[in-house]
């Protein structure tokens, strides 16, 4: 691996410590030896590139002013982090990065001490910084026996022991956690430096007015301008004697801005510089240097390019920012991906798109996340029906409610486990109003390489406890198709969960499938004479059913397999099912707590609650079995092994079975 991926620079560092003696320029080359080893790397496992490409500089500048042993490094999402993986001794494990038995591609303080928080999520790097600076300052404080308050330390000039940083993007600094963070700024005491990472871009393009505020700063910057930045503020740092606010003042003063962005930071009080180049180390070092030692929260910001020395990610970040493995060809790139099934994502845009030409009343809205969703042919044809509210899921979800009680058609398009970020919205503005939004949750279930910051696994839990919410979850292409034709039509709140995964092949696709939508009704696929086991199943896991099924025929075990289509309300003949001496086995690709096999117990339990207990002798009640994800937080890994290690798959559906039959 070394002799293919690393430079003669990169094989000697194997700790932030291998930094310390090493020069500006021989910084400047090892940036470019951790640039291919990125790209080589991801090019063979996927993950985050075009990210990761732009922080290396950045990464490299911090770790050489500071100690991470000590200090602490919190990053906001944490997709940036390959760099400051690769230099605290994980660069061995980069040939297994997001895959079994390798390490994760966020941040994670299992594998290393360098990390705090295992981080998949916008917006919680300022909060938890500032968490962690009133706890430092808390800790010193006892330590010191009280002996000087907190003002009368930085009148002394007394230097906190311990420094905190943290990494923030400019589309996670619009997220509302991050605002609600800023405005507490005022409670530190102490040292706490956040660096605002501005590149213009999340997922996609980073939208709305803090977004035009950072362009016109951007665009009204040249490098020259960049560089006078540095020095001036270099030149009016906090030295003993000077405040921080006279050194601000100074610098404001000596820095001619058409467009200040310190003008929205001074305003919630909260001390800034810059904006400064962010791929030049030797400047980022004296900054830092200079920054490392007020005893005051303060922010600098930076610029740097997503995607940096790799011509496809420099001209199409989005398309780079969350890859599968590829081919490169010189400047080009071609995916090793296999070509002709295509995604329940993909399905979904196309449908939603074709849908919308004939009704000019559907809205799409989502956050940060149009390529992701599949949304861009519906942004291209419907620009003025089309809604991204950057990393903002709460307000995405009160926008369509809004819509919708305007008389139109939102669809909001979210993954699952960030559309967690806005349950008390859809509580409060679409469950409670019962207003007619329709949720289309991407990623449902296991997400594969990304982990457990990213599962789908809790979507059916918090949306089903809600009044007034349709849950439905689609198998295959088809039914992709159906469910949204239905929740449309529908007058209520519809869930519409799919997986990251391809439809079906046509051979796990039963005529039953075909059969339009109806509320809390389900749908036979396979009918088995004698049979004394149904198989219950719920959205795309009907295909690990099927299996089961062929399986179980095989040995002359007959099981009958429903597709369940709804979890709010299930149907009320698949409890019936009991009645008719036939055992249950639900299976879903979502936890087994609060899941779909959890609405069939709960089901059937009001179902039989007061009737009188059979009598000795009689046949005993038949039983449900839950086929889920487990109680606990599951690994990175491919999705189908995360369903075969969870005993969502045909494997486990026929042994479960074969149990059921002998007691």
């Amino acid at each position: 691996m070394k002799d293919r991926l690393m430079g003669n620079l990169l094989e000697q560092v194997d700790s932030p410590e291998d930094l310390k003696d090493l020069s500006v320029s021989q910084l400047k080359a090892l940036a470019d030896e951790i640039r291919r080893f990125i790209l080589s790397s991801v090019s063979k496992t996927g993950g985050h590139l075009a990210s990761n490409l732009g922080v290396v500089e950045l990464t490299l500048a911090l770790h050489k002013v500071f100690d991470f042993k000590e200090d602490k490094l919190l990053w906001d999402v944490g997709h940036q982090c390959y760099t400051h993986k690769i230099i605290t001794g994980r660069k061995e494990k980069f040939e297994r990065l997001r895959q079994a038995d390798g390490i994760s591609g966020f941040p994670n303080p299992a594998e290393s001490p360098y990390d705090q928080f295992a981080v998949g999520h916008a917006g919680t790097a300022i909060a938890t910084a500032i968490g962690m600076a009133i706890g430092e300052r808390m800790r010193e404080s006892s330590t010191d026996n009280q002996k000087s308050n907190n003002k009368q330390r930085a009148r002394d000039g007394i230097q906190d022991t311990n420094k905190i940083v943290a990494v923030v993007g400019d589309a996670s600094i619009v997220n509302g956690v991050s605002f609600e963070a800023l405005n507490n700024l005022g409670l530190v005491k102490r040292q706490l430096l956040i660096v605002l990472n501005d590149n213009s871009m999340a997922i996609d393009a980073t939208v709305g007015a803090m977004a035009k505020y950072f362009s016109r700063v951007r665009l009204s910057q040249t490098y020259e301008d960049l560089r006078k930045t540095t020095t001036n503020i270099l030149e009016h740092m906090p030295v003993f004697g000077r405040s921080v606010e006279e050194a601000i003042e100074r610098v404001k003063k000596s820095i001619r801005m058409t467009l200040p962005a310190s003008q929205m930071f001074e305003s919630l009080d909260i001390p800034y510089f810059g904006p400064v180049d962010g791929h030049d180390i030797g400047s980022l070092m004296l900054l830092f240097r200079a920054l490392v030692d007020l005893n005051h929260p303060v922010i600098l910001h930076v610029y740097t390019k997503k995607g940096k020395g790799f011509a496809p990610a420099d001209s199409g970040p989005s398309k780079f920012h969350s890859t599968g493995p590829f081919k490169i060809n010189g400047d080009t790139v071609e995916s090793t991906s296999v070509p002709g099934r295509r995604s329940f994502t993909n399905v979904f845009g196309e449908h939603l798109t074709k849908l919308a030409e004939k009704d000019n009343k559907i809205v799409a809205v989502t956050s940060a996340m149009c390529d992701g969703t599949g949304l861009v042919e519906f942004r291209k044809k419907f620009a003025d029906r089309f809604y991204d509210v950057g990393i903002a899921e709460s307000a995405a979800v009160d926008i369509a409610a809004g819509l919708c009680r305007s008389g139109f058609k939102p669809v909001v398009c979210i993954y699952s486990t960030f559309l967690q970020r806005s349950i008390d919205q859809i509580f409060q503005e679409v469950a409670l109003q019962n207003l007619p939004v329709i949720f289309c949750v991407d990623r449902a279930g296991f997400v594969g390489s990304d982990g457990p910051t990213h599962h789908g696994l809790m979507d059916i839990g918090f949306l089903r406890m809600m009044p007034n919410m349709v849950l439905t979850a689609p198998a295959n292409e088809v039914e992709v198709k159906l469910a949204l034709e239905f929740a449309l039509a529908e007058n209520k709140p519809v869930v519409i969960r799919y997986p990251k995964d391809l439809v079906p092949p046509e051979k796990f696709v039963r005529a039953a499938c075909a059969r339009p939508f109806k509320l809390g009704k389900s749908v036979v696929v396979k009918k088995a004479k004698d049979s004394a086991i149904a198989i219950v199943s719920y959205g795309s896991v009907l295909t690990e059913a099927l299996k089961a099924a062929a399986l179980l025929a095989e040995e002359r075990i007959a099981v009958d397999v429903i597709n369940g289509r709804f979890a709010a309300p299930v149907d009320k003949k698949i409890i019936s099912l009991l009645e008719q001496g036939k055992n249950i086995i639900a299976v879903e690709d979502h936890t087994s707590a609060c899941g779909f096999g959890s609405a069939v117990l709960e089901s059937a339990a009001a179902r039989t609650a007061g009737k009188p207990k059979r009598k000795k002798g009689k046949r005993r009640q038949n039983s449900i079995r839950l086929l889920g994800a487990p109680r606990r937080f599951i690994g990175h890994n491919s999705r189908d092994v995360q369903l075969m290690t969870s005993g969502v798959n045909a494997d486990n559906i026929v042994k479960t079975a074969k149990e059921m039959l002998k007691t």
